[in-house]
């Protein structure tokens, strides 16, 4: 088991060289902490852009291979679940 600390710039996702790792890192500080939903709309997918200089293309890639990898779930257009089992909270 990996734990990740989300309350520091010196976390493991953010020193990854795998940029999916690095929008993880936000996408968990964005997400909702009750259901573990995190909203993939215009505002908070710029907002990770912009932090980690990428484009939105980019972005889209990304999200679709942390899709692959079964650590987002889509529930619907725009709107991901993380697994409960890979966080404990």
């Amino acid at each position: 088991m990996i734990v990740v600390n989300l309350d520091t710039q010196d976390s493991i996702l953010l020193r990854s060289n795998d940029t999916s790792f690095r929008v993880l890192y936000y996408i968990l500080l964005q997400r909702d902490p009750r259901n573990n939903i995190w909203y993939a709309d215009f505002e908070n997918k710029e907002l990770i852009c912009n932090e980690l200089n990428i484009s939105m293309p980019a972005m889209a890639k990304i999200l679709a291979s942390l899709h692959e990898r079964e650590i987002l779930i889509r529930l619907s257009k725009g709107k991901y679940q993380l697994p409960d089992y890979f966080l404990d909270c």
